[in-house]
C-alpha cells in the first residue's frame, strides 16, 4: 500500500494530555459561539460540543461562476482568551487525509487538548477531501494490497468517472489555499499558526509564499519541499534509510549477532524474485476471502520501502529479510496486509494535486538516473509517471513557484532515516526562513510515534507556538529520544 505514514501530532504527543476543566470548556464554547459565525455541533467520539460551519466556494475560482463546493470547518475553541487573535490550523499530508478527523485529539481528554489552551484550533478539509466535496471514484475504491498500486486503466477510469461532474483542474493546492484564506477572513482571525506534515508542509509553505501576512508561525514535520517532484527521490532516500537500518543493526550486538548479513539477505531475495516470482496468500480484510498474489521483485522492494516509512516496522526488517531469504514470506505479509477493512480514499483529489503539480515535472530518464544503485530502482517512479499520463492532466502553469525567504519563525523536524523527506529536505526548507530551528532526529523514519522518551516534545512545540519565536527553546531532551529495539524473533 503506497499510502504514506504521516506524522500525526496526536501520535507524537500521546503521553502529554492535560485534564481540562469542564466549566471552563463550556464557557469557552459559549464565548466562541458568540464571536464566530458557526453553530454548536456534536461529533462522533467527542463529548463536548464543538463549533461547525460550511463555507460554500466556487469550484472555479477564476470565473467565480458555476459549480460550488462546500468547505467544512470545525473549530475546537480555546480554553482561555487568545490575545494574538491567531488560531492553529494544520495539514497532515497525503494529500488524502482528513484534518477534521483529528478533532478528537484536540477536544476534552484528547492528546492535544493543551494545544487549544490559548488559541482556537480550526480544522478544515480542503476541497476534494472527505467532508468538502470528496473526489471518490469506484475504480480506485480501496487501497491495493501487494499489487501494482496505480494501474493506468483504473486511473483513467477514475478520471472519466469524476470528470462527468467535477472540473478536476480546479482542485489544486493554490485553490485550496485561497479557500483557507477566505475562511480566515470569514472567521475573523488576523493570523494562522500553522503545522504541516509531509505534503502538508508543501501546502503550508505555498500558503506562506502566497499570503505571507496571514501566517504567524510555522511548524514543519517530516516536510516535503516547495516544487517537490514526487517520487524523484524515493529510491535514493529509501536506500539511505535502508543503509541506516543496516548500520544500526551492525552497531547493536544482539541484532548483529542474530542477523549478520542483512544487506546480503535483501540482495538474495531480490535476485530470487527477479528470476522466479513467488505466489503468496492472505485473507483480504476488505472481503474476508483468501487472496493470492504473485510477489515480484518490484512489489517486494516497494513493500520494504513502505516499511522503512515507519520506525517500528523498519526495526523489524533484519528479521523479515532473514526469513524471506529462507523462503518464508509470512513476516512480510503479516505487516503488509492490513488487519481490518480499509477505508475508501478520495483518490481523485490525490491525482488532481500530485500529477499537475509534482509528478508532471518528472520524466522517466531523470527518474532512472536518480534511482541508480538503489534496491528499489525506478519501479515506483514509473508507476507514478504512467499513472499521471493516464490521468491526463497538464502541468499546472503556476508551478514551479518562485521561492522566497521569510522572517516568520519556523520549527522544522526531520528523521535521518526517512525514505521520503529526510534531513536533506529539512535543510532545504530552513533556507526559506531567517529565523528557523531544524531538528534532525537520529534513527527516525517518516514519523516519531515509535520513539521512546519523547515527553518533552510537547513542551517545546507549545512554547514555540505560544511565543512565535525560536529563542530560549529547551531542545536538550531530543538527545534522549530512542528508537524501539530490533525485532529478534
Amino acid at each position: 500500500m503506497r499510502t504514506l505514514i504521516i506524522l500525526y501530532l496526536a501520535a507524537m504527543l500521546s503521553s502529554c494530555s492535560m485534564s481540562g476543566n469542564s466549566n471552563q470548556e463550556a464557557a469557552s464554547a459559549v464565548d466562541a459561539d458568540k464571536r464566530l459565525p458557526l453553530e454548536s455541533c456534536k461529533l462522533d467520539e467527542i463529548e463536548e460540543p464543538l463549533l461547525c460551519g460550511t463555507l460554500v466556494v466556487y469550484e472555479n475560482r477564476q470565473t467565480m461562476k458555476g459549480r460550488t463546493i462546500p468547505i467544512k470547518v470545525v473549530v475546537v475553541p480555546a480554553l482561555e482568551k487568545n490575545s494574538t487573535n491567531s488560531a492553529w490550523i494544520e495539514h497532515i499530508g497525503g494529500p488524502r487525509y482528513s484534518m477534521i478527523a483529528n478533532a478528537r485529539y484536540f477536544a476534552k481528554g484528547g492528546y492535544l487538548e493543551y494545544f487549544r489552551l490559548k488559541r482556537d484550533v480550526v480544522l478544515i478539509d480542503p476541497r476534494g477531501l472527505h467532508e468538502s466535496g470528496p473526489l471518490y471514484c469506484k475504480a480506485l475504491n480501496k487501497p491495493r494490497i501487494l499489487e501494482r498500486y496505480y494501474d493506468p486503466e483504473a486511473v483513467k477510469s477514475c478520471r472519466e468517472e469524476l470528470a462527468q461532474d467535477a472540473d478536476l483542474e480546479t482542485y489544486s493546492t493554490l485553490n485550496a489555499i485561497a479557500d483557507y484564506e477566505d475562511i480566515r477572513k470569514w472567521l475573523g482571525y488576523s493570523h494562522w499558526d500553522v503545522g504541516g506534515w509531509s505534503y502538508g508542509a508543501r501546502f503550508m509553505l505555498t500558503y506562506l509564499h502566497t499570503y505571507p501576512e496571514s501566517i504567524r508561525s510555522v511548524i514543519l514535520a517530516m516536510p516535503s519541499i516547495m516544487n517537490f517532484q514526487r517520487p524523484l527521490d524515493y529510491a535514493r532516500f529509501g536506500q539511505q534509510s535502508f543503509d541506516g537500518i543496516v548500520k544500526d543493526c551492525q552497531q547493536d550486538s544482539q541484532c548483529h549477532s542474530r542477523f549478520p548479513t542483512v544487506r546480503e539477505d535483501l540482495h538474495k531475495v531480490l535476485t530470487k524474485l527477479d528470476n522466479q516470482p513467488v505466489e503468496v496468500e492472505f485473507i483480504n480484510p476488505d472481503n474476508g476471502k483468501m487472496t493470492y498474489r504473485l510477489l515480484t521483485r518490484d512489489i517486494f522492494a516497494e513493500s520494504i520501502w513502505i516499511m522503512l516509512l515507519n520506525t517500528s516496522e523498519a526495526r523489524q526488517l533484519p528479521f523479515i529479510l532473514s526469513r524471506a531469504a529462507l523462503g518464508d514470506f509470512f513476516p512480510l505479509i503479516d505487516i503488509a496486509v492490513p488487519k481490518k477493512a480499509q477505508s475508501s480514499e478520495p483518490e481523485g483529489h490525490y491525482f488532481s494535486v500530485v500529477c499537475p503539480e509534482e509528478t508532471g515535472q518528472l520524466d522517466i530518464a531523470k527518474a532512472e538516473v536518480a534511482a541508480e544503485g538503489t534496491f528499489i530502482g525506478s519501479y515506483i517512479a514509473k508507476d507514478y509517471i504512467e499513472a499521471c499520463q493516464a490521468w491526463g492532466a497538464n502541468l499546472n502553469p503556476q508551478h514551479p513557484i518562485e521561492e522566497k525567504r521569510f522572517a516568520v519563525p519556523a520549527l522544522i523536524l526531520t528523521g535521518e532515516q526517512d525514505p521520503v523527506t529526510p534531513t536533506e529536505y529539512g535543510k532545504i526548507n530552513a533556507q526559506h526562513f531567517d529565523n528557523a530551528i531544524h531538528i534532525s532526529l537520529p534513527h527516525t523514519a517518516h514519523g516519531i510515534s515509535a520513539l521512546e522518551n519523547t515527553q518533552c516534545l510537547a513542551q517545546f512545540l507549545s512554547d514555540f507556538v505560544e511565543a512565535a519565536n525560536t529563542e530560549n527553546l529547551d531542545l536538550s531532551c531530543v538527545n534522549g529520544f530512542r528508537p524501539p529495539a530490533f525485532r529478534l524473533d
